[in-house]
């Protein structure tokens, strides 16, 4: 049988990927390993919870990790600027989780690894919809992409999260959302759209009948970890049709 593809989400800061990365029994190169030949689409059983990144590139396929390594570069490594436009990113992100679908997460689910992801598509939707997208732009634009099977909001106050870190990018400060220019970003700006933000993924979740925790940032990951890890146990063993990757309401944004 495949895997199941649990996925936590939250707005920038939140501590998706140190919880993700906590709750797991493995990461992505060690559940490669254990595919037999790699890439092998032959079902077999793992009792392990493998942890991958969303930014993870392809282990599996030597050309997709290629093109990935570019694609990775434009999108996380060189710099935020505002002279390109939404459209350019949006099509970027598309094409990003397009190859991680079909080359990282794909093999392990269909080789029956359980998968923990530090984030998916649905933060991105919450910003899109803020930005002038609607639900029907990014549901063409992202049909090819595969959506989990389970969703985990974490929720976490926007003023507490800036303090605990105060360095962010200005893409999430709110550079593409109209605040202004660049010396207009800061504090204010990153409360006011990852609130906004955070509004979005509460309507998602309360749609689809995620499970929702309340984070503290100053709590140690380990404690929040085990909080939150009898809710992830449960989400392995117990499929929710609500969040069916095939099934079209799952493609949909929050309002």
């Amino acid at each position: 049988m495949p895997g199941r593809f649990i996925t936590l989400e939250g707005t920038d800061g939140v501590g998706k990927t140190s919880l993700a990365r906590t709750l797991a029994d493995i990461g992505y190169e060690a559940a490669v390993a254990r595919l037999e030949p790699p890439a092998s689409h032959l079902p077999k059983t793992y009792e392990a919870l493998a942890f991958v990144s969303r930014r993870q590139i392809s282990a599996t396929s030597a050309y997709a990790a290629t093109l990935m390594e570019h694609v990775s570069t434009m999108l996380w490594h060189s710099g935020d600027a505002p002279d390109l436009s939404d459209a350019f990113w949006v099509s970027l992100q598309a094409a990003w989780f397009t190859a991680h679908t079909e080359t990282v997460v794909g093999p392990l689910l269909e080789a029956g690894f359980d998968v923990i992801v530090d984030g998916w598509l649905y933060k991105f939707f919450a910003k899109l919809l803020l930005q002038g997208f609607t639900e029907p732009d990014l549901a063409v634009l992202f049909d090819r992409v595969r959506m989990p099977d389970a969703v985990v909001l974490l929720c976490a106050d926007a003023g507490a999260v800036y303090d605990r870190r105060q360095e962010f990018r200005p893409a999430e400060l709110g550079m593409h959302a109209s605040y202004g220019g660049l010396d207009d970003l800061g504090r204010d700006t990153f409360v006011d759209y990852q609130t906004k933000t955070a509004a979005n993924l509460q309507a998602f979740a309360d749609r689809h009948g995620w499970h929702t925790i309340q984070l503290d940032p100053d709590e140690p990951i380990s404690d929040t970890a085990r909080r939150l890890a009898p809710i992830v146990a449960e989400l392995r063993t117990h499929p929710e049709p609500a969040a069916t990757a095939a099934t079209p309401s799952n493609r949909e944004v929050p309002r």
